[in-house]
């Protein structure tokens, strides 16, 4: 705290979630000791009297103005879960802002817990899509051997109960026909592959990877590009180390989403429908 700026106004006090920030006679004064390092305080301060803990520079920037209900939600509802890509490359320019904007994601008790892997090169994409399909292949050939699939399922760290969920039990052996027709049904040919994972014993780590996700998801679509969340690769790195592994990832980390990313090769020129909001007024 520069006491030369303070006006004593004390406008960060009350808008301290740690209850960190306190009034001291003539002076605030921050304590550290439960500081969660979210920057309220830093960004209310009119005067900038308030620095960050470990001494650094403030990296600030002017608020922007907020985007129109009608823009946003436009941007919501555009977005649409693209599967056919086109081959040109996606800058890395414009892959470091997508990831960039995701730091502000709200994340509990501050812990930014969102790590990424990129995968921008084809060998890259090719290795982990190939190390994906083998752990389908052999997952469908469990699900085939109904005598035995629970003792398979078991010895491939897998939940025979979840393994054999009806929409598994389809999705799973049609994965693998696509994947032997020659279709990439993992990442569409995509330019670009964002594996989104976070230490298991972060705080909420999966609320973290999920924010940023849809983070990613919004800014490629303001950029013009595609995303496709997809689930069959997230729960391949979820249940095979090895894969993880591969990918540089630490041990103690979990992966929540993979995202392909590219410039769409259709137009949509229509919002469909959905369904009803289910909200419960009380």
């Amino acid at each position: 705290m520069d006491r030369q700026k303070c006006t004593l106004c004390g406008l960060c006090i009350p808008t301290c979630p740690s209850d960190m920030v306190r009034l001291r006679g003539d002076h605030v004064r921050i304590s550290w000791v439960a500081c969660i390092e979210c920057g309220h305080c830093i960004a209310i301060c009119p005067t900038d009297a308030i620095a960050p803990a470990d001494g650094g520079g403030v990296e600030s920037r002017p608020v922007a103005p907020v985007p129109s209900p009608e823009s946003l939600g436009d941007l919501i509802r555009r977005r649409r879960t693209v599967r056919r890509y086109r081959p040109d490359p996606v800058p890395r320019e414009v892959v470091e802002s997508i990831l960039d904007a995701a730091r502000w994601v709200p994340t509990a008790a501050n812990c930014q817990a969102q790590e990424y892997v990129v995968l921008a090169t084809a060998a890259a994409r090719d290795g982990l899509r190939a190390r994906i399909e083998a752990y389908y292949r052999e997952f469908a050939e469990a699900l085939a051997d109904r005598e035995n699939r629970v003792a398979r399922f078991e010895a491939m760290g897998l939940d025979p109960a979840a393994a054999t969920h009806p929409h598994v039990l389809a999705a799973v052996p049609a994965f693998v026909k696509s994947v032997d027709s020659g279709r990439d049904r993992l990442f569409f040919e995509a330019p670009a592959v964002i594996v989104v994972h976070a230490a298991r014993d972060a705080v909420m780590p999966g609320a973290a990877c999920a924010f940023a996700t849809l983070s990613i998801v919004l800014m490629a679509e303001s950029y013009g590009l595609g995303t496709c969340i997809t689930g069959f690769a997230s729960d391949a790195l979820r249940n095979r180390p090895e894969i993880r592994e591969s990918l540089g990832i630490p041990g103690g980390n979990d992966v929540h989403y993979v995202v392909a990313l590219g410039r769409p090769d259709e137009d949509f020129a229509k919002v469909p429908s959905r369904g009803p909001t289910k909200a419960q007024w009380l």
